[in-house]
């Protein structure tokens, strides 16, 4: 997993040599009509993906609307002529993006999968497919470099479906995640003994989706209790149940964000709460017991670098924990568990072991 976390520059780079060719396929897919929105529909990392492209999607001026496959399913009645919908799926199988798939198509509406590899059923339903083409390290991995190569794809898509010539700064995103996983290793041995009761994951924004995925991959990785949400609900609801054992961690790449998060850490400090910040030079929270400090970047591309310490705090707790976050073993151990869990999401993948 670690191979893969540190592969990420590199695999936006190969996906930046081929700009032009998403930024067109979002010009002849998915530019809207007149009155048209941009759904962008997947399940697990695809909509968390969905959700941290949202904020450069609407600097560029779409309406882009990232939804859960099964609310496309159950809204795709509604679709308009000018709409356009984007379907994500590594694999192309999980069932309910299928299903909203065959939805849309149904409606008549112009609909691109972004898929890795074939793309599955998913590919054989949309009316363009394009694949990340991102070769796995090992079978069963957490998405990290994936998650990654997917969001930075939907901005590439987005540009071309807002007709935008304003490129991405590539190579200083590159070198920031490169700084984001050196500024994560430093820090991340001092967390995790003893290991937290709990985990929450807090941000708002541009930085929401990024909270969510995180959130995701510590379920994946871990057995601690996780929830994500957004930084000012937290105190209305999750705060008042929280065992002050849990760890607060916030995600604060927005300069106007990061007063709240400090504020917010300063408070939780009182009550003896551990904190990890993770912010940029130009979004400092000072009141964090512990930050991880990361290259200012755009407030729109930041997705693309904060999620690396989630991704690098998510193995080091699962190594604390005694589990192995290479293998996920855990998982697949428990084979009634494994085997539900594809009945609610991928029946096809039953009895295969993937």
């Amino acid at each position: 997993m670690l191979r893969d976390i540190a592969r990420q520059p590199d695999v936006l780079r190969g996906l930046g040599a081929r700009a032009d060719a998403f930024a067109a396929l979002g010009r002849a897919v998915l530019a809207p009509g007149p009155r048209g929105r941009v759904f962008v529909a997947g399940c697990g990392d695809g909509v968390f993906a969905a959700e941290a492209a949202a904020h450069r999607a609407a600097e560029l001026g779409l309406d882009w609307r990232a939804i859960g496959a099964l609310d496309l399913v159950l809204s795709a009645g509604r679709l308009r002529p000018d709409d356009r919908v984007v379907c994500i799926s590594m694999s192309g199988n999980v069932d309910r993006t299928v299903e909203a798939a065959r939805a849309v198509s149904a409606a008549g509406i112009p609909l691109l999968a972004l898929v890795n590899g074939s793309g599955g059923r998913l590919g054989e339903i949309a009316t363009r497919k394009v694949s990340l083409d991102l070769p796995d390290i090992a079978p069963f991995l957490c998405g990290t470099a994936s998650y990654t190569a997917t969001l930075f794809a939907l901005m590439l898509l987005a540009a071309g479906a807002a007709g935008s010539s304003d490129p991405i700064d590539l190579m200083r995103i590159a070198e920031a995640q490169a700084s984001a996983e050196r500024a994560a290793s430093a820090v991340l041995p001092g967390l995790g003994t003893p290991v937290p009761t709990g985990i929450r994951i807090l941000s708002a924004g541009a930085d929401r989706g990024t909270a969510r995925y995180g959130a995701a991959k510590f379920v994946e990785l871990t057995r601690l209790p996780v929830w994500s949400g957004d930084l000012e609900e937290f105190a209305h609801s999750q705060y008042w149940a929280m065992p002050v054992t849990d760890l607060v961690v916030v995600v604060a790449a927005d300069p106007a964000l990061a007063e709240y998060a400090d504020a917010s850490c300063a408070a939780l400090a009182r009550l003896g709460v551990p904190t990890l910040a993770i912010d940029t030079d130009a979004t400092p929270v000072a009141s964090a017991a512990h930050r991880i400090t990361l290259p200012a970047v755009p407030v729109s591309l930041a997705p693309l670098i904060t999620p690396i310490p989630l991704q690098r705090l998510a193995y080091r707790m699962a190594e604390a924990s005694g589990l192995d976050p290479n293998s996920r073993q855990h998982l697949k151990a428990d084979e009634t568990r494994f085997t539900v869990s594809r009945m609610l999401t991928r029946r096809s993948l039953i009895g295969t072991g993937q």
